[in-house]
């Protein structure tokens, strides 16, 4: 049944009329590449409802031909876990501090059909903690009322940094981690709380990191001009990741390794890269691959409300973002997120890196669900997980994405 057409966007079409139905639907994705993405081997994958029945190598069984439901040739195409992304602040011109609930909808979508992003954590740019609670406010709206692709939390990137390694943020929006500050968002945030990205060596962060870790909120650091040593005793206090490596960190010298140091030495930390070739060389991707562990490293866009906009201009909080020639950048001249979505930073980890996309992949999808906890349920193809599934092209364009068992379609 291994057929020699190459796949193309028809599939899309051909699902579309699954995600209108309000029974418990089945079908059946067959005649890919399956990458579960441990393992690489052409079959397919059954979805019952929700969840993954079955996850098959060869051809179609005669069985799921029967009695799988409807059935959807993928022509070759490469059938992956949908990719989760921890760190965005937005798409088509809606920024996620400022968005409103259907223009935050609208955002997600964009990376869910462009992208094949089933997992998210909308991220907010420092500003006034009014305004924080405000916009986490309408995000938990927005997962009300979407309900998939999944948002897994709000991702605080600020306002906790020190202000020599700001990058994009606004300085005069900036504090320290206070323990009353770090109260009053726990409990106005709750549930809808998901990570937070710090700068350790600020005043008070080690029992910020230590109350966050208490919470089940992951503290990140980032922004930071650390040493390795603070970095060290941060880990023991419950520090789990490092958000963009390389960007707006502390530089590496031999004598003084810094927070680059710690996120590309220490094992217990994972740490996101963008490898867009513009925040990163491509001997820098080379470099993170090598050093971290391979269920350690883990692919972010920080993508910006001008992705999906070329040659646009937007904004991040209350700063103007120009778009241009690929890059997005402060009117100084500061470069400030990307223009990413998740399968062109999955194509460009796999061109610098050197390595294969079974290699990389991980990085995509079950790396950072491990990172929220979400390991059990999301991030890969197994049976009983959620069928949050991403098919692509050979050159890596998003050809249909499936959250929780449903084709996920444009909406607004």
């Amino acid at each position: 049944m291994n057929s020699n057409r190459s796949p193309n966007r028809n599939l899309a079409a051909e699902a579309a009329h699954l995600s209108g139905r309000s029974d418990s639907a089945s079908f059946v994705l067959y005649n890919g590449t399956v990458y579960t993405p441990w393992e690489m081997f052409y079959g397919g994958v059954a979805v019952v409802g929700d969840k993954i029945d079955r996850v098959f190598s060869g051809d179609l069984p005669e069985n799921l031909a029967r009695d799988g439901g409807e059935l959807l040739d993928c022509r070759g195409g490469l059938i992956l876990p949908g990719f989760v992304d921890l760190h965005l602040h937005g798409a088509r011109g809606f920024d996620f501090t400022l968005a409103s609930t259907d223009e935050i909808i609208r955002s997600v979508s964009y990376h869910t059909t462009t992208g094949g992003t089933t997992t998210l954590m909308p991220t907010l740019v420092s500003a006034p903690l009014n305004r924080i609670k405000e916009a986490a406010e309408r995000i938990r709206q927005a997962r009300a009322k979407i309900g998939a692709p999944h948002l897994a939390g709000v991702h605080l990137e600020g306002p906790f940094f020190n202000p020599w390694y700001k990058g994009a943020h606004t300085e005069a929006y900036l504090k320290n981690p206070e323990p009353d500050l770090i109260e009053d968002l726990i409990s106005s945030l709750g549930d809808i709380l998901g990570m937070v990205t710090l700068s350790p060596e600020l005043p008070h962060a080690l029992e910020a990191i230590t109350r966050l870790d208490r919470e089940g909120i992951v503290a990140a650091a980032g922004h930071s001009g650390a040493t390795l040593e603070e970095i060290e005793k941060a880990a023991s206090c419950g520090l789990h990741h490092v958000v963009h490596t390389y960007s707006a960190m502390r530089r590496f010298h031999h004598r003084s390794p810094g927070i680059l140091g710690a996120a590309l030495t220490l094992d217990s930390l994972s740490a996101e890269i963008i490898a867009d070739g513009v925040h990163t060389h491509p001997a820098a991707v080379k470099l993170f691959f090598r050093a971290k562990p391979p269920d350690k490293t883990v692919l972010a866009t920080d993508a910006l409300a001008v992705c999906g906009l070329p040659d646009r201009e937007c904004l991040l909080g209350d700063k103007k973002i120009i778009n241009k020639g690929g890059k997005a950048f402060l009117e100084d001249g500061t470069l400030a997120g990307s223009i990413l979505t998740m399968n062109l930073a999955l194509a460009g980890a796999v061109e610098m890196s050197g390595l294969s996309l079974e290699k990389v992949l991980p990085a995509a999808t079950i790396n950072p669900a491990r990172v929220m906890g979400l390991d059990k349920i999301k991030g890969s193809l197994e049976t009983g997980k959620d069928a949050d599934i991403t098919v692509i092209d050979d050159r890596y364009n998003v050809l249909l994405t499936i959250c929780r068992g449903r084709p996920y379609l444009i909406r607004g």
